[in-house]
């Protein structure tokens, strides 16, 4: 099934759909015809003046080609600004190991989280059986940790950055007497 979605200008079912079925060159009738309903009942849904049962919007959904959770995604409705005051922030502490989620993209076709990760001496966090979908970017701000990708080590310390797919194992160790703190960027979120 395509997983692209175009957005309109008016965030709504009826007119999610009709960009769609306009932009990939269907006519209704088509679209009507494949999905089992009549012409005006997807003219209907297209201008919102019904909204469908859950079989008819699979149906349509099937018949576009377009993917259910992603059409769910799309109408997910998105703050353009989004600030998070300190002090207001999702803190998650165990065992010398603090995750601060600094911001997160409400953005569903492009999500990111960014946290502040901090490490007390000798502790470690991440994957250490298998990794996950996605890319991690870091930016050390201060001390030092052994990042571990696939068994393979890299030093890090205040100042570097670094970016890899996250699809292999990793995990990052504080390596030095103080404590490690870095800002690192899951994308799609993962930490918390």
């Amino acid at each position: 099934m395509n997983t692209v979605l175009l957005h309109s200008k008016k965030d709504n079912l009826g007119s999610i759909l009709k960009t769609y079925r306009e932009k990939v060159g269907f006519t209704q009738a088509s679209v009507a015809k494949k999905a089992g309903i009549s012409v005006s009942m997807l003219s209907q849904i297209e201008r919102s003046a019904v909204s469908p049962s859950i079989d008819t919007l699979f149906k349509v959904c099937d018949a576009l080609g377009v993917d259910i959770p992603h059409l769910f995604k799309t109408l997910t409705s998105d703050k353009h600004v989004r600030i998070t005051h300190e002090g207001q922030r999702t803190t998650n502490l165990k065992d010398g190991v603090q995750y601060e989620q600094l911001a997160i993209s409400g953005h569903s076709l492009y999500p990111v989280e960014m946290f502040m990760l901090t490490l007390a001496p000798e502790q470690s966090a991440g994957l250490t059986r298998r990794g996950h979908e996605g890319v991690e970017i870091g930016y050390v701000l201060k001390g030092t940790a052994q990042l571990i990708i696939n068994e393979k080590e890299y030093k890090l310390k205040k100042g570097d950055s670094v970016t890899f797919h996250s699809s292999f194992p990793h995990r990052i160790k504080n390596c030095g007497d103080g404590e490690f703190c870095a800002i690192w960027n899951a994308m799609p979120p993962r930490m918390m």
